[in-house]
């Protein structure tokens, strides 16, 4: 790149930031432990569409589209450890780069303090729908990645990513891993994923479900034998599968309700949390399918799938708000961010009763 970013980037990384903003005559702005704080000793920053630097900084395709859309993703590597994922965009007083920091080496589960849940979809399942959610910057890629690293490092299985842009690059291990990026290696979610379908993977990795094509793509694989994994931004499991059917119009509706209901195996919500001692902290919700939800999707019930979850004593459901409570309890996170954090506030205090 000529654009010379690097210093900025150096301190980011030293400061362990996980975002840097940049607005055309201003200073840059970083993310700090979900801070943002304004990097006092940089020099504005200053780009223009007509500079040399700009047009450098994409590659054809990609200044094409920003061209047409006022706006494009795109990712590249700072170094052997780091990869930026970047959006560039128009906006009222000229452009502006938000770039995401994306360390290329893929921590664990235990390292990124997830759940068991992580853990037994990498290893136990063959084929079904999986989920991972919440609002964006919460860790849904980093969370993927994990999944995709432990799935490379237990398992001899070809694995095919669709991604836009691609963030974490993943080595073979014991895994055949293929991973393709929107804009470069294919024109679309939808012709990567219709081509999927002749490259004999076991597993697909969808980046994000953004559209109908996209989810309707996906629920089809994983009714044909394959695991499917992606993510979405919706703020809850329930909500995710009224976002999904929504997405269709109404004469598609009640077949996307029986598809869903015979092909979604989970869905975790996740947040990354301000702990007590500075750093994030990762809080979840969890629905693993039951016949009872599975029933409540086919009914048009959605709104009493955690009235149906509320008998499941297999452990396969846990609320966003009793995560919550646990980290107060264990003294991770204050019951003010607990609070903040949750869905629905007055849970906090039936936990808080219900564990003393």
């Amino acid at each position: 790149m000529s654009l010379n970013l690097n210093p900025l980037l150096e301190l980011a990384i030293a400061q362990n930031a996980s975002d840097i903003h940049l607005q055309t005559g201003q200073k840059p702005v970083i993310r700090v432990n979900s801070k943002l704080l304004q990097v006092e000793n940089a020099e504005v920053f200053q780009l223009m569409e007509s500079a040399k630097e700009f047009q450098e900084l994409l590659n054809e395709k990609q200044y094409a589209f920003f061209q047409e859309h006022g706006n494009v993703d795109f990712a590249f590597s700072h170094n052997s450890d780091i990869r930026m994922r970047c959006n560039i965009f128009r906006r009222q007083d000229g452009l502006s780069l938000s770039l995401r920091i994306v360390k290329n080496k893929v921590l664990s589960f235990e390292d990124l303090g997830l759940p068991e849940i992580f853990t037994d979809i990498a290893e136990n399942y063959r084929q079904g729908f999986f989920l991972i959610v919440g609002p964006t910057g919460q860790g849904k890629t980093t969370s993927l990645a994990a999944i995709l690293n432990h799935i490379n490092e237990h398992r001899s299985e070809h694995i095919v990513t669709i991604e836009d842009p691609i963030e974490y690059i993943i080595q073979n291990n014991k895994s055949v891993i293929e991973q393709r990026e929107i804009g470069i290696h294919s024109s679309s979610f939808q012709n990567a994923l219709r081509a999927t379908m002749r490259q004999d993977p076991n597993i697909i990795i969808i980046g994000e479900m953004r559209d109908q094509e996209t989810m309707q793509a996906a629920i089809t694989l994983a009714e044909t034998g394959h695991l499917v994994l992606s993510t979405m931004h919706t703020n809850n499991t329930v909500q995710t599968i009224d976002r999904i059917i929504d997405t269709f119009p109404e004469s598609k509706q009640k077949q996307i309700r029986m598809q869903l209901a015979s092909t979604l195996s989970g869905v975790i919500s996740q947040r990354l949390i301000p702990g007590i001692d500075g750093k994030l902290v990762f809080a979840y919700e969890q629905m693993m399918m039951t016949d009872a939800v599975r029933n409540t999707i086919r009914s048009e019930k959605i709104e009493q799938i955690y009235n149906a979850l509320q008998g499941d004593e297999s452990g396969g459901h846990v609320r966003l708000e009793q995560c919550l409570v646990d980290l107060v309890k264990d003294n991770k996170i204050s019951k003010d961010q607990a609070i903040s954090y949750a869905t629905n506030k007055n849970l906090i205090e039936v936990f808080e009763e219900y564990q003393k």
